[in-house]
């Protein structure tokens, strides 16, 4: 019987689970996949940096798409409806890890004592990553309020507030999906007139989407004052070197990146890709990984051993001065994509143990467990 044929950009991992199946992959550089590269393909495996809509797949006999990423934008969904062709993403795949980057930006920018003790952040959506670090936040100490209209249940101990009272806060994140049709789009929503908002003192971070926010906004922000960590930008690929060099901390769009959130992102997909190629998985075995836990430097404080491993596990320091380096000589598109495409992927909280040789408080046995880390 011949083994379905699945078109497979070569960024994506290939796991354990999706080598199992049995599937024939092809990969491909994901600008070179074309109309012609999925004639006699059943599935195609994508990134955002392939658009996918009825030039790319007319005549092709695809019958599932799947992106291992959040967004979809990239995505004639319509189309696909329209086609009967099945889709995935891989939504949620790196929440875990765009909040590791987020709170070891909080604690870099040295505002993890305050928030611990219960001063205010705010998030701007509420989907599968704003809602992952709504929890870990408010678990932690943290006043979380959030403003996302398309939502209309929130945690008890979440504050649904407007956009002006999250830009009030005193760290504020970006996390809302990107929208540009009413009734509530969010292309754009952060402008000159909301940046005016934010506090002078505050932090202000994106590791959402880079269109959330326009270049203009974040000048702004910049010449009032505010701290401002961004890891997805404005006008993404591009990124001017002179904006750069004023943010307080700049990486080339990774907060995503782990080693189980690009597990994750090929994983996701793998239910969906069997129901619609009606792959017979009976048998299957797949290896699994076990990981070494994490040995913590005691430093005798909770708080200060707890910035320790929020500073190692996000590892924006590291990131930012490599960015830097290489953007000094080369900002273009490509090198932008070079950088995202050769990223050293980060270990990640959630699901992970630590190890710290003089014991634990249950203060710190507390914040471990808010952040889904076991101690052993």
């Amino acid at each position: 019987m011949t083994r379905p044929r699945v078109v497979i950009d070569s960024a994506i991992r290939v796991t354990n689970r999706l080598r199992a199946l049995p599937i024939d992959l092809m990969p491909i550089a994901g600008g070179e996949i074309s109309n012609n590269s999925l004639i006699g393909a059943q599935a195609l495996l994508t990134r955002t940096v392939t658009r996918v809509d009825e030039s790319l797949l007319a005549k092709t006999g695809v019958e599932f798409v799947g992106t291992a990423s959040a967004g979809t934008d990239h995505i004639d969904l319509e189309y696909l409806a329209a086609n009967d062709i099945s889709f995935a993403s891989a939504a949620g795949c790196n929440a875990a890890a765009v909040g590791d980057y987020v709170l070891s930006a909080i604690s870099l920018c040295g505002r993890l004592e305050d928030v611990v003790d219960g001063s205010d952040v705010g998030l701007v959506g509420y989907g599968n990553v704003g809602r992952a670090l709504a929890d870990r936040l408010s678990r932690l100490g943290a006043t979380v309020k959030v403003y996302d209209p398309w939502v209309t249940e929130f945690a008890v101990d979440v504050e649904s507030v407007t956009l002006e009272e999250v830009l009030d806060c005193s760290v504020v994140s970006l996390h809302a999906a990107l929208v540009e049709a009413p009734p509530f789009p969010s292309y754009h929503m952060i402008g000159v007139k909301e940046a005016d908002l934010v506090k002078r003192n505050a932090l202000f971070i994106n590791a959402g989407r880079g269109g959330l926010i326009t270049c203009e906004a974040v000048e702004q922000l910049l010449g009032r004052g505010v701290e401002v960590v961004l890891d997805t930008w404005p006008d993404e690929p591009h990124v001017p070197p002179e904006l750069l060099n004023r943010v307080r901390f700049g990486t080339p769009h990774i907060a995503g990146y782990s080693e189980l959130s690009k597990n994750n992102a090929t994983d996701f997909l793998i239910p969906a890709l069997i129901n619609a190629l009606a792959l017979d998985c009976e048998g299957t075995v797949v290896e699994q990984h076990q990981k070494l836990p994490m040995v913590l430097t005691d430093t005798g404080d909770d708080l200060q051993t707890l910035s320790a491993l929020l500073r190692d596990i996000g590892r924006i320091e590291q990131d930012d001065r490599d960015f830097r380096l290489a953007w000094a000589k080369d900002h273009s598109p490509e090198e932008f994509e070079t950088q995202r495409r050769q990223y050293a992927m980060r270990q990640q909280l959630q699901g992970s143990a630590v190890s710290v040789k003089h014991g634990v408080t249950p203060r710190f046995a507390g914040w471990m467990e808010s952040l889904g880390v076991a101690v052993v």
